[in-house]
């Protein structure tokens, strides 16, 4: 089990593993569903993508529609493919550690990462699924970057190409 692995499931804790549905299987080092998973999903490694992505989508779009949701799931594949980015879900999602300058904000902001609303998570879930089995259109049109559209200012001092607004966030490449 990797450090990062270790720290996230510290902060998690077994409240918080157990809210998604999972429990420590403490001798091999995994996350194992808990009866009944909110997922359906089994078992999943914290390092699996689809826990990852389902738990990025969640915390980024959720309560939103399902097209936010898609969008979200749309930069995080685009960065995966990019050469610029790291090359697997659950390093994307989690790049730049669990301190403030992370890229997404839900991962470094201090706050539970245990999703609460289990219509929202099975949406996430779903999503995820269609996103990894290549279900899902770009609607982005390529995006790598995205930001809330109440912010005032851009998070960023590089000048990125707006792409679209889809609900509550703005896209760029």
């Amino acid at each position: 089990m990797t450090t990062h692995t270790t720290h996230t499931l510290k902060r998690l804790g077994s409240e918080g593993l157990r809210a998604l549905g999972w429990t420590v299987g403490a001798a091999l080092g995994v996350l194992v569903a808990a009866a009944p998973p909110p997922s359906g999903a089994g078992a999943a490694q914290l390092d699996d993508p689809r826990a990852c992505l389902a738990t990025a989508l969640y915390f980024e779009a959720g309560g939103g529609e399902r097209e936010s949701m898609e969008a979200v799931a749309s930069v995080v594949l685009n960065r995966r493919a990019h050469a610029d980015f790291p090359p697997s879900v659950c390093q994307v999602v989690m790049e730049g550690g669990t301190e403030p300058g992370c890229q997404f904000s839900w991962w470094c902001d201090g706050q539970s990462e245990v999703p609460r609303d289990r219509d929202v998570w099975r949406q996430a879930l779903a999503v995820t699924d269609d996103a990894l089995a290549g279900r899902i259109d770009d609607a982005t049109g390529g995006a790598l970057f995205f930001h809330a559209a109440d912010l005032e200012t851009v998070p960023w001092r590089v000048p990125r190409e707006r792409t679209v607004q889809i609900g509550r966030h703005i896209y760029y490449r």
